[in-house]
């Protein structure tokens, strides 16, 4: 056996046969009467754009176009890890090594982990070292060259 439901209908069903459905003789509709389109947006429709998740404000500010450079970041400790692994590429005695990563461009190292013996890195012109990382190498005798 099949239930049927009742279909609802819409409200301005019960005003078929009136002449202008509620909507008057005169604007018959037609009007807008919160603006067009993203009208009101500081005022009157504010709060439902907040709600919708609308940012105000975005958008604005200084269009960059020059070149992005994307600095890669390492840690001291990070470095000697991955020398020891083989996979920077390193020469030199056992106890003196030299780490070449002149051909990283645009490179930052920063100053956590352990240095434990002397390193000589050598650097390019656009890499830079933070403090820390500098006194770790100079400490247990290291030295630090920026190759043009």
């Amino acid at each position: 056996m099949k239930i049927k439901y009742k279909k609802k209908r819409r409200k301005s069903h019960k005003l078929y046969g009136q002449k202008y459905r509620g909507y008057g003789q005169v604007g018959r509709h037609r009007h807008h009467p919160g603006g067009r389109g993203r009208a009101g947006s500081k005022d009157h429709i504010k709060i439902h754009l907040e709600k919708e998740g609308y940012v105000f404000g975005a958008g604005k500010g200084f269009t960059r176009h020059g070149i992005k450079r994307e600095w890669r970041i390492l840690n001291i400790g990070r470095i000697l890890e991955l020398a020891a692994e083989g996979r920077i590429p390193v020469s030199g005695e056992k106890e003196r090594l030299t780490i070449d990563l002149s051909h990283m461009k645009y490179l930052k190292i920063l100053g956590r982990g352990k240095v434990d013996r002397p390193v000589r890195i050598i650097l390019d012109k656009t890499s830079s070292i933070s403090e820390s990382a500098k006194n770790k190498i100079e400490s247990v005798g290291g030295e630090l060259i920026y190759k043009e």
